[in-house]
């Protein structure tokens, strides 16, 4: 699924026990980042989701995007902080000073929430920083304190509300996520839903962003950043809560972010590096997004939407020189396509040419496709190299050497149903993206293209299989959850594609193959959108069959070898 991370820049050209369904490559380059500042094109092609400057998406609908450029500033530092000057050395410089430093961080007031207190800028806000001049410049006691201000005894402004001080909270369930993007800039502008939560405080993971400001509908909110996370001071809520983030990105050189390609890639946990967000493959979430400064020529292919929750390494965007190539409608009224780069009509052609068919057969044989109305298989260019794809749905990625290979094409599409459709609930539970998804790519091009084109791509997967368990041969289901660094478990080859799918047919030929898809579509249909584990995988398929398939469990997902 993904190359291998940042410390590890030797693993990134592997063995033959890489999956061919992600990309690899012997030491990525990183050239300059993407974006000269120039105007991009303004044209639009294909079927909505591809837009260049000018053509600008909403990241809400009908209102345009926020993004604003903003100075960059030390990581986790105050809001306003700025580079420190010679100390005042006379009585009133050093008053001024303190009202300055006053004003950028007022004090709380201490006492109990009920306490009346001037806000920052109130009349009697400004009285007290008079106060403190004057005490600076000639001996005199003043008292100053919080309450009613103003002459001849009035009351004073209303309180502004209490803020809450930074506080973690990982469980905050996150319902959306708008994003407005400027790739030149690169700054980013996350607006983010919140659930209903009965504890104050959110969490974000944000290894790779610099935070700039944090809102909600009462105004600025205070957070701090540290080891990479941003802790948020958000109030308990019986209602959604809507918070906006701005923030700067950088371009990343290892697959681990916005790379500077012109092409996002955040499996399996690098989502922090382009947006706030939580990386554990449980947590679902739907997306809009938009996109500006697209370099001059170039357009940006990217969906404006993804309506239904999804894994948060799933939304995506690449830039470059695209022609798109209508391949058909579904009977389900799904418009399928290919986005190419120049030089690769052919390969094109050749590797998407049953893809319309093949995506048909998914929704006809396991129910409907969640992630909009329009997809495309997108052409990466990730350099020299690499081979595979990603499951970027609605518009997924697949390397340039790969755009001829249509069990490539057939693969990526499987996770809108397996990996994206229903998510993993652990990242031990790869072989229910992985597996799944191997075995329905090559049911979906034998029902298209036939028994031979079926034959052609089992006898490749044995050979695939036979290679890899020589090396990294490993068990498949592991008693615990995410605790593995999957980049860097054996889970992570070919051994958990090709025992996933070797293990689908097995189950196929004890039951039957309407019976295996009946409980296929079955577990799609209970799981969709959801997260799941491999056993309760096992459990549909047993309970839908009426069969034991322990035999398979044991030998195929839960042993070494070959059964």
């Amino acid at each position: 699924m993904s190359p291998a991370p940042p410390r590890a820049h030797a693993e990134l050209l592997r063995p033959a026990g890489v999956p061919q369904h992600l990309p690899k490559r012997a030491s990525p380059t990183c050239s300059d980042r993407v974006g000269s500042g120039v105007a991009g094109r303004s044209d639009l092609l294909g079927q909505g989701g591809l837009g260049c400057e000018g053509q600008v998406r909403s990241a809400r609908r009908g209102v345009a995007p926020r993004v604003r450029a903003g100075p960059r500033r030390r990581r986790g530092g105050p809001r306003g902080s700025a580079s420190r000057s010679e100390e005042p050395t006379t009585p009133a410089a050093r008053g001024a000073e303190q009202v300055r430093r006053s004003n950028a961080h007022p004090p709380k007031c201490p006492g109990p929430a009920s306490l009346t207190c001037a806000p920052p800028g109130s009349y009697p806000d400004r009285m007290k920083h008079l106060f403190t001049l004057a005490w600076a410049s000639i001996p005199l006691l003043l008292l100053a304190g919080c309450g009613d201000g103003g002459g001849g005894g009035g009351k004073g402004p209303e309180p502004g509300p209490i803020p809450v001080a930074p506080t973690q909270n990982l469980d905050r369930d996150i319902l959306s996520t708008a994003l407005a993007l400027d790739v030149t800039a690169l700054t980013g502008e996350a607006t983010i839903v919140l659930a209903p939560a009965e504890k104050p405080g959110a969490s974000f993971e944000v290894d790779g962003l610099v935070i700039q400001s944090v809102e909600d509908s009462s105004g600025q909110l205070e957070y701090a950043v540290q080891e990479g996370r941003l802790d948020v001071g958000v109030k308990e809520s019986a209602e959604n809560t809507t918070l906006d983030i701005k923030y700067t990105f950088a371009t990343q050189k290892n697959f681990d972010g916005y790379l500077a390609e012109g092409i996002s890639f955040l499996w399996p946990r690098f989502c922090g590096n382009l947006f706030p967000c939580k990386s554990v493959p449980s947590e679902g979430v739907s997306f809009e997004m938009a996109l500006a400064g697209v370099p001059s020529g170039k357009q940006a292919v990217f969906p404006a939407e993804i309506p239904a929750d999804a894994p948060t390494y799933m939304p995506a965007f690449a830039l470059g020189v695209y022609t798109y190539v209508a391949l058909g409608t579904t009977k389900a009224g799904t418009k399928v396509g290919v986005y190419h780069l120049p030089g690769e009509d052919a390969a094109a052609a050749e590797g998407t040419k049953d893809l319309a068919a093949v995506f048909d057969w998914f929704e006809t044989t396991y129910g409907a496709y969640s992630f909009g109305g329009a997809v495309a298989s997108v052409s990466a260019d990730w350099g020299p190299g690499a081979y595979g794809g990603m499951e970027h749905h609605p518009y997924w990625h697949v390397a340039r050497d790969a755009m001829n290979d249509p069990e490539v094409h057939a693969h990526e599409a499987a996770h809108g149903w397996f990996g994206n459709g229903v998510r993993i609930s652990c990242w031990e539970d790869f072989v229910l993206s992985e597996g799944t998804a191997s075995y329905l790519a090559a049911r979906g091009l034998e029902a298209v293209a036939g028994q031979a084109a079926g034959e052609k791509i089992w006898s490749d997967y044995q050979t695939r299989l036979d290679d890899v368990i020589q090396d990294e041969d490993t068990v498949l289901m592991l008693d615990t959850c995410n605790t593995i660094d999957l980049i860097t478990h054996p889970l992570w080859s070919n051994v958990t594609y090709m025992k996933g799918a070797f293990f689908y047919r097995a189950v196929e030929a004890q039951v039957g193959r309407d019976k295996l898809d009946a409980a296929l579509a079955k577990f799609y249909g209970t799981y969709k959108n959801r997260a799941a584990h491999m056993q309760d995988m096992i459990d549909t398929i047993q309970a839908e069959t009426g069969a034991d398939i322990s035999v398979h469990v044991d030998g195929w997902l839960k042993g070494l070898g070959k059964p």
